[in-house]
């Protein structure tokens, strides 16, 4: 009998201990402080992006969220109140005859452009929009630019929903984990503030400090990242055009994103189409390149000696999708979430190496 609970009480202790570490690993992988360079330096890349997106409103502002816009202020109200949208229901559910189907009517959804109708004052909103996101690329204000930006952003995507695509998804993610992390800590207006304040009261001057919120939230978008990949991945092996070897065909021949105007261009695929063996060759390695890197690099990149190879894949993919696609912008988005890969130290290495200043002596 003591045998028995001897063995019980040493299978429980080591069950607790193997608990303990496991739950060491998450506290240490999510919350080891760092200093936020890599969500300052995604600031500023993304921040100026989603300027250049949301400036591109300017030509054609009417267009997309005036009371005359493509889906106009009627029409609009409508969708948000009545139209009547049946949720999909789980696999293998059973209705109750007696028992009304669920029902949701109208969208959930916000945009101050729903509210906001005279010409003159939606003009003022996208100056307002525009002017905090330059904020929030300076890093002036950036608690405050930042959730402002990410509003704004939201407002331009729920109205003008005719342009709704990948990109708009993106830039509202990396929108969001802005507001969440504290990216205006270093390489700021308000750290340049703040140190020009100290010197002036005769403190010392603030120096960059390591967070846990820096690392916990850089994770977040690491597996979001992660995430998205492996949904494009596995979304493509359902494609009969994935597994035969001519999907990436499918792109280089579509007038519709393909720079088929360029002479060289087309000759190019002139070329491939007359040496079959050349063609084979040429789709099968972008294809299983393609599905190798979206389906890879989600489990993969974690491992630090490999990372940059994985990372150099994905930049070469989406490289690749914004010239013969002319998703450039996606593309940049992308490549600027993928850079919450790089430890903040490896960001400050290369910020000083670009200053061209030894990081020993920094």
């Amino acid at each position: 009998m003591s045998s028995h609970s001897g063995s019980t009480e040493s299978w429980v202790g080591m069950a607790r201990a193997q608990f303990h570490d496991f739950m060491g690993l998450l506290d240490q992988f999510f919350f080891t402080p760092s200093v936020p360079y890599t969500l300052a330096a995604i600031r500023i890349m993304g921040g100026l992006t989603v300027l250049y997106i949301n400036f591109c409103f300017t030509f054609g502002l009417g267009q997309y969220v005036s009371p005359d816009a493509w889906i106009s202020q009627p029409i609009m109200e409508m969708l948000r109140s009545e139209v009547t949208e049946y949720p999909a229901l789980p696999i293998g559910w059973i209705a109750d005859p007696n028992d009304p189907p669920p029902v949701y009517r109208g969208m959930h959804t916000f945009s101050i452009f729903y509210h906001v109708t005279d010409m003159q004052c939606i003009w003022l909103v996208h100056g307002a929009i525009l002017l905090a996101t330059f904020m929030l690329t300076i890093g002036l204000w950036t608690r405050f630019a930042a959730v402002a930006a990410w509003i704004g952003a939201l407002s331009y995507i729920q109205r003008a929903q005719t342009s709704l695509f990948g990109l708009d998804t993106l830039t509202s993610i990396l929108l969001f984990y802005m507001c969440l992390g504290p990216c205006g800590a270093v390489w700021s207006v308000d750290s340049w503030l703040a140190a020009r304040r100290a010197k002036r009261l005769g403190l010392p001057v603030p120096v960059p400090r390591e967070e846990p919120a820096a690392t916990f939230v850089q994770r977040l978008m690491q597996i979001h990242f992660a995430i998205i990949y492996v949904g494009a991945g596995t979304s493509k092996l359902m494609g009969a055009s994935w597994w035969g070897g001519t999907a990436i065909w499918g792109v280089l021949a579509n007038v519709s994103f393909a720079p088929l105007e360029y002479d060289g261009y087309y000759s190019g695929l002139l070329f491939l189409t007359r040496h079959r063996w050349l063609w084979e060759i040429v789709m099968s390695f972008s294809t299983v390149f393609t599905l190798l890197v979206e389906l890879g690099l989600p489990f993969m990149v974690w491992f630090p000696r490999t990372r940059w190879i994985w990372m150099t894949g994905s930049l070469l993919l989406h490289t690749g999708i914004a010239f013969l696609m002319g998703l450039t912008s996606f593309g940049i988005v992308m490549a600027v979430l993928l850079f919450s890969f790089v430890p903040s130290n490896k960001t400050h290495l290369m910020w000083d190496h670009l200053r061209g200043r030894d990081a020993t002596s920094s």
